[in-house]
C-alpha cells in the first residue's frame, strides 16, 4: 500500500531573531542618555587600545556620556530615518558612525572637545597596514637581541629573523629591515615591534559631526 505523504504548510515569512537583551539595553540607554545631555558628538579614532579608552573615559565622566562598539546598534538607538530618529535629526548621526568611530554624548562645549582631542595624541603599537614613517634596521651580531630570553629564538625565526643560539645567547645572523619609511606594516613586523617595545603609531581622536540638544546639525 502506498504511503501517503502528508501535505505541510509552507511558513513564507521568516521569523526575526529576537534582539539580544544587550542590545536592546544599549538601544534604550542610548535613547535615554540623549535626552539629557547638551550635544552629541561622532568620533573617528585611530590606534585606540584599553587603556588610553579608560583614561578618556574617566576624563569625560563627569559631563559626558561615551558609547564605542556596536556602531550598528547604535544607529537603532539613534533612529536611521526622520521617521525613527530618537529625538529631533539624531537620525543625521547614523550614517557617521562607522569602522571606528564612537559617539560622545556631553554637557562640554564643542570647542573642549576640540581642544581635548587636538592635545591627546600618545604612542600606540602600531598595527598590520599602518604606513611606517621611518626605517628601522637591526644590526647582525649578538647586541641586537641581547635582552630576549634564549627560549624566544624559534619565534624569532617564525617570524622573519635569521637567528641562531650561540651558548644560550640569540646571535642575528644577518642585518634585518624591520621597517620601511612609506610602506604598510605586515603582520609579523607588528608582532616584532611590539616585542622591541617600538611604537611607531599614534592615538589620534577627532570629531566627525555634532548635534546640539536643539536638532541643529553640523559636519565638521
Amino acid at each position: 500500500m502506498p504511503i501517503t505523504k502528508r501535505k505541510r504548510n509552507q511558513v513564507l515569512t521568516k521569523t526575526k531573531k529576537k534582539t539580544p537583551e544587550k542590545k536592546e539595553l544599549l538601544v534604550k540607554k542610548l535613547k535615554q542618555s540623549l535626552k539629557k545631555y547638551q550635544r552629541a558628538i561622532v568620533f573617528q579614532y585611530k590606534n585606540l587600545s584599553t587603556n588610553p579608552l579608560k583614561e578618556i573615559q574617566q576624563a569625560w565622566k563627569a559631563d559626558s556620556k561615551l558609547f564605542i562598539g556596536k556602531n550598528k546598534v547604535m544607529q537603532v538607538g539613534l533612529g536611521r530615518n526622520e521617521e525613527q530618529s530618537a529625538t529631533k535629526n539624531s537620525y543625521l548621526l547614523s550614517p557617521f558612525l562607522k569602522g571606528e568611530t564612537g559617539l560622545l554624548l556631553t554637557n562640554k562645549t564643542l570647542q573642549e572637545i576640540q581642544e581635548y582631542c587636538d592635545t591627546y595624541k600618545i604612542p600606540e603599537f602600531a598595527r598590520a597596514g599602518h604606513i611606517s614613517d621611518q626605517t628601522i634596521v637591526l644590526k647582525e651580531g649578538i647586541d641586537t637581541l641581547k635582552g630576549f630570553a634564549h627560549s624566544i629564538e624559534p619565534y624569532l625565526r617564525k617570524l622573519g629573523l635569521n637567528t641562531q643560539l650561540i651558548n644560550q645567547q640569540i646571535v642575528l645572523n644577518e642585518k634585518f629591515i624591520l621597517t620601511q619609511e612609506g610602506k604598510p606594516l605586515t603582520v609579523e613586523q607588528t608582532k616584532l615591534l611590539r616585542l622591541m617595545d617600538k611604537k611607531l603609531a599614534y592615538l589620534e581622536i577627532a570629531p566627525l559631526c555634532v548635534l546640539e540638544k536643539n536638532g541643529t546639525f553640523k559636519k565638521l
